[in-house]
């Protein structure tokens, strides 16, 4: 993996943290990381990084949602759900993905995009929720200096 791509998915983990804000099946608020809806083993680059496919979820002792959500269970339908509450245009999104075959993207990994689209995502983000104390301001950070700067 390159620096470029693992910086991507830095920011894509922040971004889907920052959104969701707890995990997506218990509602814990701690030990929370990102998880992929469709498995980055089948190597398509432009699925692992839309943020619109990922989610947040608890990795804790005795609650590991992270860890149990196999692919086509019952969790995934819960997911679905919890996501249709907040965004019914992403949970159509998803459905329409999980009902087409994925294939692996012929267009090379482009950085400059990967970065522009999620700088794009983090602005969205940090704009509709700059009164929240919970979240941190882009200002200052380093992950996100690094979007502006390179």
């Amino acid at each position: 993996m390159t620096r470029a791509e693992e910086y991507c998915r830095e920011l894509c983990a922040k971004i889907a943290k920052a959104r969701d804000r707890r995990c997506i099946l218990c509602r814990l608020g701690v030990n929370l990381e990102a998880a992929h809806i469709f498995p980055k083993a089948q190597g398509n680059w432009t699925i692992i990084y839309d943020t619109d496919y990922i989610v947040t979820l608890c990795s804790s002792l005795g609650n590991d949602c992270h860890q149990d959500m196999p692919r086509g269970s019952d969790l995934f339908e819960k997911v679905i759900a919890r996501i249709r509450v907040r965004d019914p245009g992403r949970a159509e999104k998803i459905l329409v993905r999980a009902n087409t075959p994925i294939t692996p993207c012929t267009i090379r990994f482009d950085p400059k995009t990967a970065k522009r689209v999620l700088r794009l995502q983090w602005d969205q983000i940090n704009e509709s929720a700059w009164m929240d104390a919970d979240i941190d301001t882009c200002y200052g950070d380093p992950l996100y200096q690094g979007v502006i700067n390179g």
